[in-house]
């Protein structure tokens, strides 16, 4: 098994939820100081005021989680080091002028549990998950990995390049604040080319299969979460029904009006009730209940439709049930699109790569990712960005709980992404 599986399946097999990330973080630190790399750690990497209440740990729950990391492994001087937070940062700094790069790593993994069953290789090559609720049904095991190959291979080049070259091992890309933490600590500002990657995308509508590349994409969703708290009034359903205020169903009401908000003709427009929690007994009229919604657009103009239309159907909902509630809102990750410049000199590293057969120029996301945070800001440097998409045979959708991935991907996404960092950081000697 060679270097970059071991390293997938090591974080595949300890996974851990947004702001979390401890073991992995200590892990990664760990590995980099061996490759001769200064690491930043915790509040180095991140700004923890970026980290919106909704997500931030309680004390208690942070030392539960940092004492969780050592006994799974970690080395408790590297756990300490974050100080609570969670993010690593390598530089490579050539000593040559020349320009600055980045690279983004996710490392959180997903909030549910993954099968225990024969015949799923996790299960048989012992690497399933051994944390209750987490799973990595996203490739960010696999990221990781190539980021530490990534790393690995930019050290025993450092003599032949020029200027300096960021790797960021960010927490938190599945919930929020990741990026945008990373962004506010300043760690972009001189930045002028980003490089994210992610397995499993798609090129023409279909999934990337294995032996494929998309050397960019350009419909990220903006995406918006919220979560809403109705507030009505219990009662008796059979003695004097009437002074109930019934949440639950202003809850269902107000869902399946949320799904029935029409497309916008501009482009993507995605909305989805993702939970709902109600009542307290069979018996009682339900006093409360709470909504966890989000909602996607490819433009803003699209996000902003979308969000009005939620809101004027919970204003509807709250007069037709009698009942008020209040929100709390996450904040919104902004849409993106990768930029051509950047997605010619992928193409250029992708057809160097043996293992990729197939190149596409532009794929597609579909959806939202974080490293629209950092490509924006970027590009608001006067940058260029891509985000590529690493093609790979799979057992299912990513966020499928027995999503696993064709492992030699790995080695060519490093391939892909070294080539590409030669050609800006190449010194031409």
């Amino acid at each position: 098994m060679n270097q970059l599986t071991e390293y997938r399946r090591e974080f595949h097999k300890y996974p851990e939820n947004g702001w979390r990330e401890f073991r992995t973080s200590a892990r990664v630190a760990e590995i980099l100081t061996g490759m001769g790399y200064d690491v930043a750690m915790g509040p180095d990497v991140i700004e923890p005021g970026s980290v919106g209440e909704p997500e931030r740990l309680s004390e208690e729950q942070i030392r539960q989680e940092m004492e969780r990391a050592v006994r799974q492994g970690a080395d408790p001087a590297f756990v300490e080091r974050t100080q609570g937070w969670p993010g690593v940062m390598a530089v490579l700094d050539t000593g040559r002028e020349g320009p600055v790069s980045a690279m983004r790593f996710e490392m959180d993994c997903l909030p549910y549990d993954e099968p225990q069953r024969p015949g799923y290789r996790p299960c048989d090559e012992g690497y399933l998950s051994c944390n209750p609720q987490s799973v990595h049904a996203c490739g960010h095991d696999g990221h990781t990995a190539i980021g530490l190959g990534i790393a690995a291979e930019l050290m025993k080049r450092k003599g032949e390049l020029k200027g300096k070259i960021k790797l960021f091992f960010q927490p938190a890309e599945e919930t929020f604040y990741g990026a945008q933490s990373i962004v506010d600590k300043g760690h972009l500002d001189d930045v002028m080319n980003f490089i994210a990657v992610h397995i499993a995308l798609s090129a023409e509508n279909k999934p990337l299969p294995s032996h494929t590349v998309a050397c960019g994409c350009r419909d990220f969703l903006s995406d918006r979460q919220l979560d809403v708290y109705l507030e009505g009034k219990a009662a008796h359903p059979c003695g004097a029904s009437q002074e109930g205020k019934n949440a639950l169903l202003a809850a269902c009401s107000a869902t399946l009006n949320i799904h029935s908000i029409a497309p916008h003709e501009e482009g993507l427009c995605r909305v989805n009730v993702g939970e709902i929690h109600a009542g307290v007994c069979a018996n009682t009229i339900a006093p409360n209940a709470m909504m966890r919604i989000e909602y996607r657009g490819q433009k803003p103009a699209i996000s902003e439709y979308a969000g009005q239309r939620i809101f004027d159907i919970l204003e509807g909902t709250a007069k037709a049930y009698d009942l008020k509630y209040h929100y709390v809102d996450y904040g919104e990750v902004p849409a993106g699109a990768s930029d051509y410049a950047m997605m010619e000199v992928v193409q250029r590293a992708a057809k160097k790569v043996p293992w990729f057969q197939t190149v596409y120029f532009e794929g597609n996301v579909g959806g939202t990712d974080d490293a629209a945070v950092m490509l924006t800001k970027v590009q608001q440097n006067g940058g260029i960005g891509s985000y590529v998409g690493i093609g790979a045979d799979t057992t299912g959708p990513v966020h499928n709980p027995e999503f696993d991935f064709d492992e030699d991907c790995l080695q060519a996404a490093v391939d892909v992404c070294v080539y590409a960092l030669e050609e800006l950081h190449g010194t031409g000697v």
